[in-house]
């Protein structure tokens, strides 16, 4: 049987669907796989299965294609290996060598390493290795003599220089990054261009169509403006500027449209990660006698806010304490109560990891956009236990946010997590920890439907792009997804078996397999 479609779509279906110039114009029911025609002809996909094209609401772009040109430390299991790998990489940024990814958390013994152990393999070459979250530094004697960090050396507010008897070890969180940070030398362009379309090729063969750039800086806009107006970005970047020290400001930045790169909002952060115990909390961590870092009070959230909103900005702002959410949602209400933020500015929670139900429900009363990354919950689950101990039950709490009227958008905070939207969903779906049998807290799983609302139509809501993609619909932007399988109604366990097979934006396809 065949037919045309009068309604929205936002769930995988098998169809016929026409496109021109960028725009769905025909959608009729077809029964045994996927066909679209366009003005780049007409492609076929036997048994296949198209929706919504997926976006990942939260991520870092340009740092993802950094990593897959760089020196990669996710996953390794020990102190020594992370060491060991770092010597098979040659390439230097000037003098420096950097890297991404270490996590003690998965070491035998889970206590931070050292500048010593550094030391011994690279005395003379400053070393920056930035923990998997982003929110850690792991640097060698070299590299602190470069910054000028002795052991008498004062932690910068919002930052902590970890010290072991009086003496610092080379460990440096939040804001204490940047002592050494601003040091390592600039990449050129041509490197920046390159990290840029290596992540846009990565995302678009994944099934991506659309990502959320969080805390990208001024500088970048340039490029990515010039890539898009070239025709060389296979997925639509909607960028949220740094603000957390007025750059937009200092660089001139406006809110622009544009189809495949918009300048949409300003990323702030009020507090640091669970991981390196920088995400502020209400009561004393479990494992550590203090509440984590504020790094941005009310006050101060709420006045940049305004001056952002005032231009014409969405704001995303970073919280993953319940403290941190609280505090957020305080700045927030202001905004919306005192006629600041009108409806039509979206406000937006980044991460959203534990929060309290009060809280949860002035959220859905005052219009706030709560951006959880699924995979967080599985990736973090043993160290989660540990930070927050019987407080762990509250976290990552997806199904109360829906039952209390929310509509979270699915992201991954790529490249902290994979880039894979299918691991997001599968982790919504199911909860498995990694390494695990069995789901964790298994009242806050969501339904496959709800996970693809999540990475499609709740997704473009958080950027105020749901009139005009997220569905399946007549006029609307031809940016699809197909997939061998229909992940809404397959077992929840053959989720992350299931294969792209294309993905087109603005009706263009791209890194298929057929």
């Amino acid at each position: 049987m065949t037919g045309f479609f009068l309604m929205d779509i936002m769930t995988p279906i098998q169809a016929i669907i026409t496109i021109e110039r960028g725009r769905i114009i025909g959608i009729e029911q077809m029964s045994g796989g996927v066909t679209i025609i366009s003005e780049q002809g007409i492609h076929t996909y036997p048994g296949a299965y198209v929706l919504p094209g997926l976006v990942d609401a939260h991520c870092h772009f340009h740092a993802l294609g950094e990593l897959l040109n760089g020196l990669r430390l996710f996953d390794l299991h020990s102190k020594e290996e992370t060491i060991n790998h770092c010597k098979l990489h040659t390439d230097l940024r000037g003098e420096w060598l950097y890297g991404m990814g270490w996590n003690q958390e998965l070491w035998k013994e889970a206590v931070y390493p050292h500048a010593k152990d550094l030391d011994a393999i690279f005395p003379d070459t400053p070393v920056y290795l930035r923990r998997a979250d982003g929110h850690a530094a792991w640097v060698n004697s070299k590299a602190m003599e470069c910054a000028g960090i002795t052991d008498s050396t004062p932690n910068p507010e919002g930052g902590t220089i970890i010290r072991e008897d009086g003496k610092a070890t080379g460990i440096l969180i939040d804001n204490a990054m940047d002592i050494v940070a601003h040091l390592i030398p600039e990449l050129t362009k041509d490197m920046q261009i390159n990290n840029i379309l290596t992540a846009a090729k990565h995302c678009s063969s994944l099934g991506l169509t659309e990502v959320h750039d969080m805390d990208v800086h001024p500088s970048l806009l340039p490029i990515y403006l010039e890539l898009a107006e070239n025709g060389l970005l296979p997925v639509r970047i909607q960028s949220f500027i740094k603000a957390q020290q007025d750059q937009w400001i200092e660089h001139g930045c406006l809110p622009a449209g544009g189809e495949f790169v918009r300048i949409a909002g300003l990323k702030f952060f009020v507090d640091g990660a669970l991981g390196s115990r920088g995400a502020a909390m209400i009561e004393h961590y479990a494992d550590a006698d203090h509440n984590g870092l504020i790094l941005m009070d009310e006050e101060t959230l709420f006045q940049k806010a305004k001056r952002g909103i005032e231009e014409g900005f969405s704001i995303a702002t970073h919280a993953i304490g319940d403290m941190a959410n609280h505090i957020v949602i305080n700045a927030y209400e202001r905004l919306r109560k005192d006629g600041i933020a009108d409806a039509d500015v979206i406000l937006r929670i980044e991460h959203t990891q534990i929060i309290k139900m009060e809280d949860i429900t002035r959220m859905n009363e005052y219009a706030i956009k709560a951006i959880p990354q699924s995979v967080h919950c599985i990736s973090d689950a043993p160290m989660a236990k540990t930070r927050l101990g019987t407080r762990a039950s509250k976290a990552y709490p997806w199904k109360s946010l829906i039952n209390q009227g929310l509509h979270p958008a699915g992201s991954s905070d790529f490249p902290i997590e994979s880039a894979n939207p299918l691991v997001g969903i599968d982790a919504y779906c199911r909860r498995i920890p990694f390494n695990d049998n069995s789901a964790w807290m298994p009242e806050e799983i969501i339904s496959q439907e709800d996970a693809i609302n999540s990475y499609t139509c709740w997704a473009h809501e958080a950027s105020g792009m749901e009139y005009r993609r997220g569905s399946i619909a007549l006029k609307y932007d031809a940016d699809l997804t197909i997939l061998n399988k229909d992940i809404a109604s397959c077992p929840a366990d053959d989720i992350l078996h299931t294969q792209v097979l294309a993905t087109y934006t603005a009706g263009i396809r791209r890194f298929h397999s057929e």
